[in-house]
Order: C-alpha cells, then sequence, then structure tokens
C-alpha cells in the first residue's frame, strides 16, 4: 500500500540509527512492528497479572538455595 505522509527527518534518522535500517519503508516496519509487539506483550503482563514476591535479602537468599538444591539432583 502506497501512502503520503510528512516524516519528521530528525526523527526518522534517529530510528534509523537505533533500529539499524537504512531505507524509511524498513524503518516504518520496524518502527510498526515493534510498537504492536510492545502493545501484544503489555496486553500477555496484564492477562497474567502479578505475583507476590518476596524480595527481601533473606527471600532471595531462600530462593537461591532452593534452586541450588534442585540443580544437585
Amino acid at each position: 500500500m502506497k501512502t503520503t505522509v510528512d516524516i519528521d527527518e530528525e526523527l526518522l534518522e534517529a530510528a534509523k540509527k537505533v533500529l539499524k535500517t537504512s531505507t524509511i519503508v524498513d524503518t516504518v516496519h520496524r518502527s510498526l512492528r515493534f510498537v504492536t509487539r510492545q502493545h501484544q506483550l503489555g496486553a500477555l503482563a496484564d492477562a497474567l497479572g502479578t505475583i507476590d514476591l518476596d524480595l527481601t535479602p533473606e527471600g532471595l537468599r531462600r530462593q537461591r538455595r532452593k534452586r541450588t538444591a534442585r540443580a544437585a539432583r
């Protein structure tokens, strides 16, 4: 599909550098894929909800001990 759009040249050049693209079409396509992917990841995170993590130093040590014990089996 061909579409005419007015694109900020500085923003386009910055996006090209970040995305490592050389053409406008590649830059726009990668940008659109990135935006839709970020949205999908956000929706997935929302769907999965949250879990309560015990992130105190002692809680982390307990988790590491459990992981080490399982790996030793």
